[in-house]
């Protein structure tokens, strides 16, 4: 049986950011092509959903009957986290050029977010989506016209550290001083002097001393994630859910929203669903439907810088960006949109650089890192113990260069450990083997920032407890404390219990 995925794009309609659901059996439809051949012959049928991510969404489509030379149908949920979605049925009419597996998809996306277009969608859930009020109306409206983006941010002052105390986030000093008292129950780093600050369904923005840029009061439409990216290039992004998500766009650092309800002209016959954050100058932007994607760049005053050629899109760093031409074919490109690195589409994937280095796949499961020239290592050197070689490791996982280390999950006779390794692609040092170091969790894999690395440690220096999770950043654990390393792997700040 094949299963034919719903996806929500952005649109938080299931509990604990579980956007899919699978269409299973029925008394009517046994399996998907069953339903999709009763769509072509708009003949009615049923098929009933249920959602296998652990969310508890229910529901089922019928095929309604014909609408001239088009078809009805209709979902509705028979069980949803969010009460106010059950038992009300949204419609959609389906052109016989749509009467397809894509074509149920993407027009139940636009009745989804609130959107009708061709597919003429209604009622009471649809209304009910459509009207609901944006959540961002309070928000400083800066314009539809070119973006405040694009340009680095120096921020004086020394740096801020996130650390908690009483069950509260607050920030301190590299001396441990505290600058803004523990006051959240989840924060962020700062980046260009602003710092993403809030708790489960609510967030904001704050400087540097504290006051709000953007009220706590915004909600993501997953739960424990912040509707905000860090600041970059002078702007955050905004994908902020209400009743449904709504359309994605830009705040500057004072606060004020940039093409929130409108879009420039050179972008608004294109159906963008996402942008990335501005990286030397330009951001990349996802064009079309979810069926198949296409990336390309825009600059800060809206143009097309880099036309939406391509199946996957990075951050620019250091004049190159990663892109895939296709499926499996990626390569670095220029800020004019050509292939640099390597000369062909030969890696399978690729993320942005840092630090002069990029993280690559040479298949699906063998990582490498990349220069701006060619491979610098594809695996890692555990340097020798006492009276033995060093010992080469494959790399299993990893993070982004930051202040000359990355985190490192390497492999080798067996054995499997958490690490960080120098841009010689040389362990530095393992967090397990420091004195008093028990780490509690390393599949987030911290990167450095600002000089140190935040770790969640055992209390007791040599295990912690398994009946938590430690990767949600929440200010207190029983079992556990948060300690910051510099780059020699020596603790220099440790949060107080």
């Amino acid at each position: 049986m094949r299963n034919l995925v719903i996806m929500f794009v952005g649109a938080g309609l299931l509990a604990g950011g579980g956007y899919f659901l699978y269409l299973q059996f029925d008394r009517s439809c046994a399996d998907a092509d069953c339903f999709v051949e009763a769509v072509q012959a708009c003949e009615p049928e049923t098929f009933r959903t249920q959602d296998p991510a652990g969310t508890g969404a229910e529901g089922v489509y019928r095929v309604v009957g014909p609408v001239g030379p088009a078809c009805e149908v209709s979902f509705e949920y028979s069980k949803n986290s969010n009460p106010t979605f059950v038992d009300k049925p949204v419609t959609f009419i389906l052109p016989p050029e749509d009467a397809s597996e894509d074509g149920v998809l993407g027009a139940l996306e636009a009745c989804m977010t609130g959107r009708t277009g061709k597919y003429q969608c209604a009622g009471p859930l649809f209304d009910q989506l459509a009207s609901a009020a944006p959540g961002y109306a309070s928000l400083e409206y800066g314009g539809d016209g070119p973006l405040p983006c694009g340009t680095p941010v120096e921020v004086a002052g020394e740096p801020l550290y996130p650390m908690p105390k009483d069950g509260k986030w607050g920030y301190v000093t590299r001396d441990g001083d505290w600058k803004i008292p523990p006051q959240w129950d989840r924060v962020g780093d700062f980046h260009e002097g602003r710092a993403i600050v809030g708790g489960k369904r609510a967030w904001g923005i704050i400087d540097r001393d504290g006051n709000d840029i953007i009220e706590q009061e915004h909600a993501s439409a997953v739960d424990g994630q912040a509707p905000f990216t860090p600041y970059s290039e002078g702007c955050t992004l905004a994908n902020i859910f209400t009743d449904t998500s709504q359309p994605v766009f830009f705040i500057d650092r004072d606060g004020k929203a940039f093409w929130r309800d409108k879009r420039p002209e050179a972008l608004a016959a294109l159906e963008i669903k996402e942008f990335g954050n501005f990286s030397e100058g330009l951001a990349w932007f996802w064009d079309g439907d979810i069926i198949e994607p296409k990336y390309g760049w825009i600059n800060a005053s809206g143009s097309v810088a880099i036309a939406p050629e391509f199946v996957d899109a990075g951050d620019f760093n250091g004049g190159l960006a990663p892109a895939s031409s296709r499926e499996d074919q990626s390569g670095f490109i220029s800020p004019d949109g050509r292939l640099v690195l390597p000369r062909k589409w030969t890696l399978h994937r690729a993320e942005p650089f840092s630090d002069g280095l990029a993280q690559v796949w040479t298949d699906a499961f063998e990582i490498a890192f990349m220069d701006s020239n060619d491979f610098a290592f594809h695996d890692v050197t555990i340097p020798a113990a006492e009276g033995g070689d060093p010992v080469r490791a494959k790399i299993n996982a990893a993070g982004a260069f930051h202040d000359g280390l990355a985190p490192v999950v390497a492999e080798h006779d067996g054995i499997t450990e958490f690490a960080y390794m120098n841009q010689q692609g040389e362990v530095a040092f393992v967090p397990d083997k420091l004195e008093g170091i028990a780490l509690c969790d390393a599949r987030s894999r911290p990167e450095f920032h600002n000089g140190l690395v935040r770790l969640v440690v055992a209390d007791n220096g040599e295990s912690c407890s398994n009946q938590e999770g430690y990767l949600d950043g929440a200010p207190a654990y029983d079992a556990a404390h948060y300690v910051y390393l510099d780059t020699q792997g020596r603790v220099t700040m440790r949060q107080v219990k």
